[in-house]
């Protein structure tokens, strides 16, 4: 596999969605996500609106739109070319959890925080969620030899990234004391023990 260029255009690429992103976070907790404009955003941020149209499509993907997600795509269907699903999860997410942790975890929780709490944002990041099992699916399927809409395969994509989701609604929940990826491991030790559900000991 050829390795990403991380050269001087993708740097500043980055910048400036780091820089938007974060002139969003500011107005939405002064105005709140509602009462803010794209046009106001890009202001903020010191670029254009079609910049900002460019780089996110929408207001929610201002909020929703994280590379971290590409990169754990392109590991998930890497790994699974040669491990069962739940293995090449946790391969995948181990692969780039240093990558994630590595940038502005600051900015990571305050775009969670929204994407949780602001009705309009969590509507749009159920849709992504769903995009992102699909795209589960499809890597599935090759490496099986099923088709995508299986109902084998489905069960099985959408079961692994919404319990993804659900470790983080629980960093979330939990203010983000505990170690995301010691919730995303334990998400995955839950499927991978097929979903029993015991009761705390006494």
């Amino acid at each position: 596999m050829t390795a990403k260029p991380t050269g001087l255009r993708e740097r500043r690429r980055a910048a400036t969605v780091k820089r938007i992103q974060g002139a969003a976070l500011d107005l939405f907790d002064e105005r709140g996500f509602e009462n803010v404009t794209i046009e106001e955003i890009a202001e903020a941020a010191e670029v254009s609106p079609s910049s900002v149209y460019r780089y996110f499509g929408t207001k929610e993907g201002v909020v929703l739109y994280d590379e971290f997600d590409f990169r754990l795509i392109d590991a998930v269907e890497a790994e699974l070319a040669s491990h069962p699903p739940v293995e090449a999860v946790r391969r995948a997410v181990a692969s780039v959890m240093s990558a994630f942790f590595g940038r502005d975890e600051e900015l990571a929780r305050r775009k969670l925080q929204y994407a949780f709490e602001e009705p309009h944002l969590h509507a749009a990041m159920t849709q992504q969620v769903d995009a992102f099992a699909q795209v589960v699916a499809h890597a599935l399927a090759g490496a099986a030899g099923r088709k995508p809409d299986d109902l084998d395969v489905q069960v099985i994509a959408s079961t692994l990234v919404w319990a993804l989701t659900a470790a983080a609604r629980a960093w979330h929940a939990a203010g983000y004391q505990s170690p995301l990826q010691s919730l995303l491991e334990q998400a995955l030790e839950v499927v991978e023990g097929g979903l029993r559900l015991e009761a705390p000991a006494a």
